[in-house]
This record gives C-alpha cells, sequence and structure tokens, in this order.
C-alpha cells in the first residue's frame, strides 16, 4: 500500500477578521437540540452564523517457424509478444516437410490501465500514515500542530484515482463541539461513492477569524496543505469549500484568497444568508437555507447565464425546494435548496447532501 509523506507547511499570514455587515449583533451558538436548536442572539441582536487512458500497443509477430530438416515438419512460430497489459498473439502454426512454420500472431492491445473512480489497479491502494480510511467514529482523528481535525477518504481506492477535497467550516458553536458540522452536513457518507476527501476542522474560538488572534487562518492553509501531500498519490482535480451559518460567511472571503485560488472550484453555502463569493465568476457555487432560518438564500444573479446554463428550473427532493440552472459550462454547477419544515441548524436531510454531492461530482472532468 502507498503511504504519503506527512508534510507540515509552514504558518501563512494572518486573517483580518470580517465585519458583519447590516449591524449585526453576535451569533448564537449553532448546536442542533435535537433535530435543531437556534442560537440565542447576541448582543445587539441575532447575526447569520455564519477517454480513460488508451490501451497498449499491440505486440510484435511471432518469428517464423525454422524449416524441418529430412523433411520432417517445421517448428511452429514463436508466440507474439504481448501489448502492454494485454495478453501474448497465438503461436504460429508448423510447416510441413521443409516448409518452416508461420510466424506468430501478434499480441492483443492493453486494457486500460484502471477506471476514473478506483486508480490504477496495478498500483498500490492508498492510505494515510496517520489517518484510517474506515475511521466512521466522527471524533477528531488529526492533531496537526496541535490544532484537531477530522478527517475522511475512501477506502480501496489506488494511485491515480480521481478525487475531490472538500473543507467543511463548522458555524458558531463551542469549541468543543465544532464536530457538529459533520453531522449536519455529512458529505463524508458518499466519500466512497464519489470520491471524496472530506476534511472538518475546528477553529480555536466559537467563530472563524473572529478572536482567533489571526492564528485560524495559517491553520486552514497549512491544512490544505497537508491533504494535498498526504493523499499525493490520487490525483486532486477541485478543492470544494462549504460552511454553515458563520462558516458560510466566513466560506464567502476564504474561497476568493490567492492563496487557495488556483484550487477552489467551488463553495457551498449553508444557511449564511444574503452573502455572495466576490469571486463567483470563477467557481460554482450552491447555496442553502432553512424555511424557519435567519436568513434569505443569496441570489445566484446572472452568475448561472455567465457559466452557459439554462434558464433556472425548479423539483422537489422529499420536503426540500431544489432550484437549479442545468447544462451549465464543463466545470461548472449552480443550485439553491430551500428546507421545508427546518430551522437554522436542523441536519440536512440525506437526499439534499447526496443531490449536492452529485452536483459537485458532475463538474469532475
Amino acid at each position: 500500500m502507498t503511504r504519503a509523506t506527512n508534510a507540515g507547511r509552514a504558518a501563512r499570514g494572518s486573517l483580518v477578521c470580517a465585519g458583519l455587515l447590516l449591524g449585526l449583533g453576535g451569533c448564537g451558538s449553532e448546536l442542533p437540540s435535537g433535530d435543531a436548536q437556534g442560537g440565542s442572539g447576541g448582543t445587539g441582536g441575532a447575526v447569520f452564523a455564519p477517454p480513460p487512458p488508451t490501451g497498449g500497443a499491440s505486440g510484435a509477430g511471432g518469428l517464423s517457424g525454422t524449416g524441418g530438416a529430412g523433411g520432417l515438419s517445421g517448428t511452429g512460430g514463436m508466440a507474439g509478444a504481448a501489448g502492454s497489459g494485454g495478453t501474448a498473439g497465438m503461436a504460429g502454426s508448423g510447416g510441413t516437410g521443409a516448409t518452416g512454420g508461420t510466424g506468430g500472431s501478434g499480441g492483443t492491445g492493453g486494457g486500460t490501465p484502471g477506471d476514473f473512480y478506483d486508480g490504477d489497479p496495478a498500483k498500490p491502494v492508498v492510505v494515510s500514515d496517520e489517518v484510517a480510511c474506515d475511521d466512521n467514529s466522527g471524533a477528531w482523528n488529526l492533531s496537526l500542530n496541535g490544532r484537531d481535525a477530522i478527517v475522511d477518504y475512501p477506502c480501496g481506492k489506488h494511485e491515480g484515482a480521481k478525487m475531490t477535497f472538500f473543507l467543511n467550516l463548522h458555524g458558531t458553536t463551542p469549541v468543543n463541539a465544532h464536530q457538529y458540522q459533520r453531522g449536519y452536513f455529512s458529505i463524508h457518507k458518499y466519500r466512497n461513492s464519489h470520491n471524496f476527501i472530506v476534511v472538518t476542522p475546528s477553529s480555536v474560538v466559537e467563530q472563524w477569524g473572529n478572536g482567533d488572534g489571526g492564528v485560524d487562518l495559517p491553520f486552514l492553509l497549512n491544512l490544505i496543505d497537508w491533504v494535498y501531500a498526504e493523499f499525493a498519490a490520487f490525483e486532486i482535480d477541485a478543492m470544494w469549500v462549504g460552511g454553515h451559518s458563520w462558516g458560510s460567511i466566513y466560506t464567502n472571503t476564504f474561497v476568493c484568497r490567492a492563496e487557495v485560488a488556483a484550487k477552489v472550484k467551488g463553495a457551498v453555502l449553508m444557511s449564511g444568508g444574503m452573502g455572495y463569493p466576490a469571486c463567483a465568476s470563477n467557481i460554482s457555487v450552491i447555496a442553502s437555507t432553512a424555511e424557519m432560518d435567519i436568513g434569505p438564500l443569496p441570489s445566484q444573479g446572472s452568475t448561472p447565464t455567465s457559466h452557459g446554463c439554462d434558464a433556472s428550473q425548479m423539483d422537489m427532493l422529499g420536503n426540500n425546494e431544489h432550484t437549479f440552472w442545468p447544462n451549465c459550462d464543463p466545470g461548472f454547477v449552480h443550485a439553491n435548496y430551500r428546507m421545508l419544515g427546518k430551522m437554522h441548524a436542523s441536519f440536512m436531510d440525506d437526499v439534499v447532501v447526496e443531490k449536492i454531492a452529485d452536483e459537485i461530482k458532475s463538474t469532475v472532468p
């Protein structure tokens, strides 16, 4: 099995905490009680918490057999060499009398080195030195320079398998409850079927970049570097960032940072109010809100049209309104979800999470 190296990266930069719009006050906890529980408002009012590889060439034909001595039958020609990844050709037939045998047929061309999702079966399965691929405990399973994260990645995938990396950011909650985000947006359930590497990290404070002393941003950049180094044997084609509540507000600006611009292909904004990434012309955007939420859905505006999408359509996914813009240019997807009967911190229905997973997967080349 391939084990990736552990690559710590030096901390970089510091984040200037973004101020909140509309004169809103502090943010309440996002931690649900039972199905859901909205947080209490802070001073001044409630805040939006935030062509597969081709086969090998055919083998060369076998050499002709030598003539038989004294009229005996000649020997058969040698079998053709196997093509790359293919099988050897058949041996030629023996000649009669002094005539040599015919040459063997060429070997068949090799097959594909592995399908799109599982990687090259001729190469090792990729595993992390630090995190088991089947860890479903939901507990912190990575400590990086003293900072916690939950890492979920697929089992049984070989080198070269294409992956999408999803950074899953929590909203306003006590530090010891930040792992709720893995349950709220449980995209890790689709790590094997959709080839996702999902990382759910923890801020040092209740809200990303708010009163953190400038340490959250360097941690996240270091964590991203760790993922790309630890899973270098995979082919990570895209990075998505998503966040709930305050995590959504933080995502709006984080996805546009120069340090990650070359990697980020999309954002999932969950119950984060009307904010929309300034760099949306370069990325996909999927947004959601609950029916009894503290803020409306952001407007997708003309961005889907600029990405070649057709006019919006709507359908129902269980008890969830799903607005989508079909037939976008390759690499782009846009969708909105309004989750009926839910409050701000009610966990997303599996049908919604699965559909978002499908939409993200549809952007992979």
